[in-house]
């Protein structure tokens, strides 16, 4: 006689959140360690794949995204906080000055 293992929402959500993290080269550790050590960007990188498995997207289409993404995924296999790269870096006296006054006629 076979027995029927039905999976958990919350372990196909891990599966293919482990599915992402492979083709992006990141041990799952690494993920999991960021998660409990920094929170931050990592919980809501964990929080937005879930969703994407939610709405049907492909692992592969998921994974295109994040690479994609300005967030520094080195940092989560250095032991570091999950990050965004800085756009761009201005230094302050580069930036137009405008008068403030002349905009409020």
């Amino acid at each position: 006689m076979r027995t029927i293992v039905k999976s958990s929402p919350e372990k196909e959500s891990r599966i293919f959140e482990a599915q992402v993290l492979k083709l992006l080269h990141i041990e799952q550790w690494h993920f999991n360690y960021s998660i409990d050590q920094y929170k931050g960007y990592a919980i809501l990188l964990r929080n937005w794949v879930k969703d994407c498995r939610k709405q049907g997207q492909t692992t592969f289409d998921v994974a295109n995204t994040i690479r994609k993404s300005p967030l520094v995924l080195e940092s989560i296999s250095q032991g570091k906080a999950l990050y965004f790269n800085a756009l761009v870096t201005m230094p302050p006296h580069a930036l137009p000055q405008t008068d403030v006054n002349a905009l409020s006629k």
